[in-house]
């Protein structure tokens, strides 16, 4: 499976059909957010325990760019409400303004600061 592929899957998943239209700005956020992964942990090449972390970043941010041109409105069951400004686990503290990719896990059960992801 490709992350496009992924990506559109996920999205159905979460309620938004990808049109033809979608395709170049989710290709240009695949490619965005796998060099803001690879930054992130200073590697030059995706390790395959993140493809799913690529994955819910770019339909994150998919969502999130949809939503803020307007693309968005109309629709049923989105809501960018942040469910928290911050995640405790231990003596691990995680604060955040009013958008990180946190919320996004966390808002969709896939926020678990005990596992990879």
């Amino acid at each position: 499976m490709t992350v496009y592929e992924a990506v559109v899957s996920r999205l159905a998943m979460l309620g938004y059909t990808v049109t033809d239209n979608d395709e170049t700005g989710l290709n240009f956020l695949i490619d965005k957010c796998e060099k803001d992964i690879l930054a992130d942990i200073n590697q030059r090449v995706l390790p395959d325990g993140l493809f799913y972390v690529h994955v819910d970043m770019v339909a994150g941010q998919f969502l999130y760019d949809k939503k803020a041109a307007g693309g968005l409105d109309g629709l049923e069951g989105f809501d960018f409400s942040a469910p928290a400004k911050s995640i405790t686990e231990g003596d691990v503290a995680y604060r955040c303004g009013t958008w990180c990719w946190c919320f996004w896990w966390s808002n969709h059960g896939l926020w678990n600061p005990r596992g990879s992801g």
